[in-house]
């Protein structure tokens, strides 16, 4: 199976069902072939980076060897050079290209265990609604821990904290007017 062959609503429902309990992502199934006349719905950015949060950084939280490797057997390209510094913005890590058609995304793994993901464009109501629904149906409590905007260039913050693989982490969900537009971060406690 590979990664991007997930369906919007599996992505959506496998994000935090990977805290409760540890589900190899590659027992999913790929994604049912479409019939042909069926029109394709365009894919939900939000429920894209949700998803991807949830089926990487979560599901791998703290374990980042594991993550790059799973990376690496779902065949996700390594992010060029430039793109990669962009990303890394001088920290130490590996950065994959995650995008699925229409939707522009990234993963970041650090070497010091934290892990993000990234969406060229997501509103900043839908990835927070999107994230707290599936927290919700996963039954992972989602503590608000502040929110706080970043001055004239519109980024805004919300912080939380979540326990993943019995550890208390942080979740950051940073957005902004320009694209990237949203960043939801994990950071070992």
């Amino acid at each position: 199976m590979h990664l991007l062959q997930l369906t919007e609503r599996a992505i959506l429902l496998l994000p935090l069902l990977a805290l409760a309990a540890p589900p190899a992502l590659a027992q999913a199934g790929p994604a049912p072939a479409r019939g042909q006349g069926q029109p394709q719905q365009p894919a939900n950015a939000a429920d894209q980076l949700v998803g991807l949060f949830g089926a990487t950084c979560l599901h791998f939280a703290g374990d980042t060897a594991g993550l790059r490797a799973f990376l690496t057997q779902q065949g996700a390209p390594a992010m060029p050079a430039q793109a990669r510094d962009m990303f890394l913005a001088n920290r130490k890590g590996q950065v994959y290209d995650a995008s699925v058609p229409g939707v522009n995304l990234a993963l970041v793994t650090l070497d010091d265990g934290g892990c993000e993901a990234v969406a060229e464009k997501a509103s900043r109501t839908e990835v927070l609604s999107t994230l707290q629904q599936a927290a919700s149906e996963a039954r992972v409590p989602l503590t608000a821990v502040g929110a706080q905007a970043d001055g004239p260039n519109g980024v805004q913050h919300a912080a939380y904290t979540l326990v993943a693989a019995g550890k208390q982490m942080h979740l950051l969900v940073s957005t902004a007017p320009a694209p990237p537009q949203a960043v939801i971060t994990l950071a070992p406690k």
